[in-house]
């Protein structure tokens, strides 16, 4: 009777530590009942906007760069490069590592259309024998494709640099 007695009571003690641990890995998300809510691509974009205006932003980006040589009329030098780009939503402005006149230390102004980060400065200055009036980047948020444009005078529009770009983590991971 006595060794029942015992053996009952650990069946029990052992069950409450069970539920005890059980109770706890749910409580910190260890254990999930059921399945769990997966966000679909618009629902984690929708997040990510809501939370934009609230951050700052790093990029690296993997890109081509479509360099004219002496005018825009030559074919033009292309490369592939890694640059970093920077969104800061609190701000209102933008950088990438640029040849013309956005760059880190001359940000550019930032507007939000829909998904679509946009990124201008005015400029005034000539490259390859015509007058630069301006240049401006767009960043998709939905897909990370980045395209530069610099305005020429004249209202010409040259697409030097396109490529994607991706949130940059830094350590601790």
């Amino acid at each position: 009777m006595e060794k029942t007695t015992v053996g009952l009571v650990s069946v029990v003690a052992s069950l409450a530590v069970c539920a005890a641990a059980g109770l706890l890995g749910y409580e910190l998300g260890w254990v999930q009942f059921g399945s769990v809510p997966k966000l679909t691509a618009a629902q984690q974009l929708k997040m990510d906007l809501k939370n934009a205006d609230e951050e700052a932003i790093t990029l690296i980006c993997e890109v081509a760069v479509s360099m004219p040589v002496n005018s825009l009329d030559t074919p033009p030098k292309v490369h592939t490069e890694t640059l970093i780009a920077g969104l800061d939503f609190k701000n209102l402005n933008g950088w990438y590592q640029g040849d013309f006149s956005i760059s880190e230390s001359r940000k550019g102004a930032l507007v939000m259309q829909g998904s679509k980060a946009v990124v201008s400065r005015p400029a005034m200055f000539e490259r390859f024998g015509e007058m630069v009036i301006g240049e401006q980047f767009t960043l998709d948020r939905k897909d990370g494709k980045f395209i530069q444009t610099v305005t020429f005078k004249g209202d010409r529009k040259v697409d030097i640099i396109k490529g994607y770009c991706g949130k940059l983590t830094r350590a601790p991971y």
